[in-house]
């Protein structure tokens, strides 16, 4: 039996993701495809376009045979975090021999030079990084002066003395891939990589009409619709974007907003301003990405707070990313602390399998997990707290708060009453 693993967000699912997962299949001969997926916030610091259920049922009507959940701790991190969560969740698995993943350069060589690198941290590349970050650079921009100062100096491999270093390094899908293959070597896991080239429009291509039109694409023409599903009493136009994902997909995306609004950041504007004003700065510096001088900046331009968006914008820096503080201001939402994810690495980062949904002809990879696995499977999630340690269970508290936050704002918004995470079903097909 060969197994696949996948890390995503499908955020929502399109035509490039249908397209890996098919590619995969074909090429490795894999019998199941598993995917390790964001629950109800990504990465970028924001909530999902729909909840992780729909997402998982997109999935699986495309191609895919089991969605577990990445924990909410690591889906809402940077790439480092995100990466070494997905791998570690695949790699305690103990039957996964792939990990796919889409790459805007899939030269595995190349991609492995610049992770082994990342993963070993020469002196000479921390000196490099130090230096750069100092002179008030952004992390991602400093680590590639980083990279470019310790090749030229310690490599004879001109191929990435040029400018396509910073092309590999300026992709996101890249930049994951690069993570994804440093956390396989930094906990000595036995999966394959396998990168398939990106095909079409790039990862924050808003073009709806470029081949294979990306997440972003169809998230930004869903808002410049003005689509808002049922508050706004009438059912949104999809014809722009259906093109751009599966028809399985695209029939459970729309029948989703034609009942239901979608989230996005600013609908956590209340409550992120309350907990701005409510937490001292030395409290704000705990929580995830942020630190005492990020958490002064906040306090000191509180009032002009209006918006998520608008003040993330604003208190973006040289030194710090819009994506960084986006992140921030959801982790401080899901209270989610420095601290919190130093004790989620003591636990092996991903101290359990949670199934979001599955098929039912692919019963047997459970089967195949169960044989292998290290770690608890979840089946009903009351009954957890049984079946997981204190510690396991403190994490999946977290991914618990996530949902019913996602699911309490998302109901406001709807005028409906709030489902609890605990009378979710998982998905089956």
């Amino acid at each position: 039996m060969k197994i696949t693993g996948i890390i995503a967000e499908y955020n929502p699912f399109h035509n490039g993701h249908a397209y890996q997962i098919a590619k995969i299949k074909e090429e490795t001969d894999s019998d199941y495809v598993i995917v390790a997926m964001s629950g109800d916030f990504v990465q970028r610091g924001e909530p999902a376009i729909t909840d992780k259920y729909e997402r998982a049922r997109m999935a699986l009507s495309c191609g895919a045979d089991l969605v577990l959940e990445l924990p909410a701790l690591f889906a809402c991190a940077s790439a480092e975090y995100f990466a070494r969560a997905g791998v570690a969740l695949f790699t305690r698995m103990g039957c996964i021999d792939y990990l796919c993943f889409g790459a805007e350069n899939a030269d595995l060589s190349q991609l492995n030079k610049i992770a082994g690198i990342l993963a070993d941290e020469p002196r000479s590349y921390q000196d490099a990084l130090n230096r750069y970050l100092k002179e008030g650079k952004n992390f991602p921009a400093a680590r590639i002066l980083a990279l470019k100062s310790y090749l030229s100096a310690e490599s004879s491999d001109a191929a990435l003395q040029t400018e396509q270093l910073t092309s590999l390094l300026s992709t996101p899908n890249n930049i994951l891939g690069i993570e994804y293959l440093k956390a396989l070597k930094t906990c000595g896991s036995q999966i394959t990589p396998y990168p398939i080239l990106r095909e079409g429009a790039g990862y924050h291509d808003t073009d709806i009409l470029l081949k294979n039109a990306s997440a972003s694409a169809i998230r930004q023409t869903l808002k410049q619709a003005g689509s808002s599903g049922s508050s706004s009493g009438s059912a949104p136009d999809f014809a722009s974007f259906s093109a751009a994902m599966p028809q399985e997909a695209f029939q459970i995306f729309s029948e989703y907003l034609a009942s239901s609004t979608y989230l996005e950041a600013d609908d956590f504007s209340g409550i992120l301003n309350y907990l701005l004003l409510f937490y001292p700065a030395e409290a704000l510096a705990c929580f995830a990405d942020c630190n005492i001088e990020i958490a002064n900046r906040l306090k000191k331009n509180r009032s002009a707070f209006s918006s998520f968006t608008q003040f993330a914008a604003l208190n973006q820096s040289r030194d710090i990313t819009y994506a960084r503080m986006s992140r921030i201001f959801t982790h401080i939402l899901l209270h989610m602390t420095a601290e919190d994810y130093k004790q989620a690495k003591q636990l092996g980062y991903v101290p359990y399998l949670r199934p979001l949904g599955f098929k039912k002809s692919s019963s047997d990879v459970l089967g195949e997990i169960k044989k292998h696995t290290d770690i608890p499977l979840i089946g009903k999630l009351a009954n957890a707290r049984q079946t997981l340690s204190d510690d396991a269970f403190w994490l999946l508290e977290k991914d618990i708060f996530a949902a019913d936050l996602y699911e309490q704002v998302l109901a406001q918004k709807n005028r409906t009453i709030p489902r609890n995470e605990y009378t979710r079903e998982i998905v089956l097909l």
